[in-house]
Formats: C-alpha cells, sequence, structure tokens
C-alpha cells in the first residue's frame, strides 16, 4: 500500500462550476463552519465529537442535531450527570447545566451521600472477607506472604510494594529441581520484580530468610514448595496475577497452583506452603475445610449405618412373622 502524504492536502483549493452561485448562496446560510467563502481555499475539516448523521444535497453539508445526553445512568443512578463539551460561543446551555446541578434539593443530596456512604461500606465489607481468606486452611509467614488451600489447589499471596505494576514483574519461572539436601525432586518459583521506587526494605526472598541486601529497585523472590505441585504450561501460564487492597494499602501477588494428588479419592493437606516456612506452619487436623468434611462425612456415615440397621430389623420382622404363619397352618 502507497504512503499518504497528507501534508499536500493544505495546497488543496475549491472551485465551483458555473452555475454555483444559487448554490454558494444557499450554502452560506447553512453551517460557516462547513463551508469556504469564496471560490478558492482551504477545505475545512470539522472534527465529530459523537456518531452523527451527515446530509449532502442541494443546499450542501447538514449535520443532524448532537443527541441528547442522560443526565444519570440505570447502572449508577448516583453518578452526577455527564459534562457536555460546549462550544466557545455557545455558553447558553453551559449556564443551564451549571444551574440544573445546583438545583438539586437537600433531600436528594442526602439520599446520594447516604448510597455513596453504603457503597463504600459494601466494598469495605469485601475487602475485610479477602484479607480473611487470604490465609483460610493456611497461614501467614510474617510480612513476606500468606498461602491458604483447598482439597485441590494452592494459594499465596507474596505482599508487594504498592506502586507494583504488571510490567514490573519481569521474570516469573515456575520449574522442578533436585533438592540437594533430600534427593528429591521439588518446585521452585523465582519471580523477579523491577521496583520504579527505592524500596525501603529490599530484602531478598531465598528459601524463606531474608538474605543480603538487594540492589535498589529490586526484588527476587525464590521459594521451593514442600509439596508437589502440577507444573504442566497450560496451567502455570496465567496462574499469577496482581491485587489491591486500598483501605490497608496492600499490594499483592497472588499466585495459584494445583496440587498433584497422592491417589484416587483423597486429598492431601498442607501443613506449610514452602520448605522454609516456620512461622506459618498449620496443624492439619484442626484445618476448618477439613473439619467440615469430616464432620459432614461421619453424618452421612451415620445415617447409612441406621438406616442398614433399621431395613435389617423390618427384614428380621418379616421373617419370624412369615414363620409364625407357617407354624399356624400346620
Amino acid at each position: 500500500m502507497s504512503r499518504i502524504d497528507y501534508s499536500k492536502w493544505d495546497k488543496f483549493e475549491c472551485s465551483s462550476s458555473g452555475g454555483s452561485d444559487e448554490s454558494n448562496n444557499s450554502d452560506e446560510e447553512s453551517d460557516s463552519r462547513h463551508h469556504t467563502s469564496g471560490n478558492h481555499g482551504p477545505p475545512t475539516v470539522t472534527r465529530l465529537e459523537y456518531p452523527t448523521c451527515v446530509s449532502l444535497g442541494p443546499s450542501g453539508v447538514q449535520l443532524a442535531k448532537a443527541p441528547t445526553k442522560a443526565s444519570a445512568s440505570p447502572f449508577n443512578p448516583t453518578a452526577p450527570p455527564a459534562p457536555q463539551k460546549q462550544s466557545e460561543g455557545n455558553t447558553g446551555g453551559m449556564k443551564a447545566s451549571e444551574t440544573f446541578c445546583r438545583s438539586s434539593s437537600p433531600h436528594e443530596n442526602a439520599v446520594r451521600a447516604h448510597l455513596d456512604e453504603e457503597r463504600i461500606d459494601a466494598a469495605d465489607d469485601d475487602e475485610d472477607l479477602l484479607y480473611e481468606s487470604l490465609a483460610r486452611n493456611g497461614g501467614r509467614e510474617g510480612a513476606q506472604h500468606w498461602w491458604s488451600q483447598t482439597e485441590d489447589c494452592a494459594i499465596v499471596s507474596f505482599h508487594i510494594p504498592w506502586d507494583t505494576t504488571a510490567k514490573d514483574v519481569t521474570e516469573f519461572h515456575l520449574h522442578e529441581i533436585k533438592d540437594e539436601e533430600s534427593k528429591q525432586y521439588r518446585a521452585q518459583l523465582d519471580v523477579t520484580i523491577q521496583v520504579s521506587f527505592p524500596h525501603a526494605d529490599p530484602a531478598v526472598y531465598h528459601s524463606g530468610t531474608a538474605g543480603a541486601i538487594s540492589p535498589p529497585a529490586v526484588m527476587h523472590i525464590c521459594k521451593q514448595f514442600r509439596y508437589p505441585i502440577k507444573l504442566s504450561e497450560e496451567l502455570v501460564e496465567g496462574c499469577w496475577q496482581l491485587h489491591r487492597m486500598s483501605q490497608r494499602r496492600v499490594r499483592l501477588l497472588v499466585i495459584e497452583v494445583f496440587k498433584e494428588p497422592i491417589g484416587q479419592g483423597l486429598t492431601l493437606w498442607w501443613d506449610r506452603c514452602f520448605v522454609s516456612d516456620t512461622a506459618s506452619v498449620i496443624d492439619t487436623q484442626s484445618i476448618p475445610d477439613r473439619v467440615q468434611r469430616t464432620a459432614a462425612t461421619g453424618m452421612c456415615a451415620r445415617e447409612k449405618a441406621e438406616q442398614f440397621r433399621k431395613v435389617w430389623d423390618e427384614a428380621h420382622e418379616e421373617f419370624r412373622r412369615r414363620r409364625r404363619e407357617r407354624k399356624a397352618e400346620q
């Protein structure tokens, strides 16, 4: 495709045929922005701020009237009216809009303020629930990370600098290595974050302990998972994301991994997330979800035993009844 040189547009000239006097007179009555007076001159370009119907006819170029904008959205009833762009020569509409905004009654303002407070409270409640779920069925390893688990997956949330963005995560590598001490293969997590400003505590996370001070604006996380996890590419890709809790001013790098099953119908509950964890080690017998599942399973087993005993008693009673009937016939 050939490239268009738009710089030559300034040299375009407008000319009219011999019978254009009448059309020129009619054009002057239309919007002067869409017509160039005289026989020669550069074209006029009009920038449209919204979808517009343009008509070309004997009277020249005509634009449909701008559509009116709704003062409130049904999806956000408390939102203020959307500001409309006004031309320099049209100040009447702007003044009318300002008058409309000021004319809200005290009752409407009070209702709007009450709805805003309810929305803020709801957002705070959601953040509280999220914060509590960071260590559900798991624990917290100081100021470094939280971890939680379900029957088939584990979620670890690292505390990172507040202004960290996704592009600052320059390295994310989840792979399998051989532990030299235990001679076992473990999944290792390597993350490098380029912080856009010097961090107050740029400790290097290595095997769960704070090592030497890292260079400014660099944060490195190196961890080994205590138990096996699935490392297939489709599960590892996209397994991390960033979360922000504004109320607590906490920025989190959240990573979700899937546990490697140990057997059909068997669940492995972790007592820790990483090999180096010490403060977040938990008692697997007191895990809330496990306790609930055990209680539900135990209740189901008792119900089945009671039902079996009831059917057994009914069968024995039926056997005795038929035996008595046969003796009576004899």
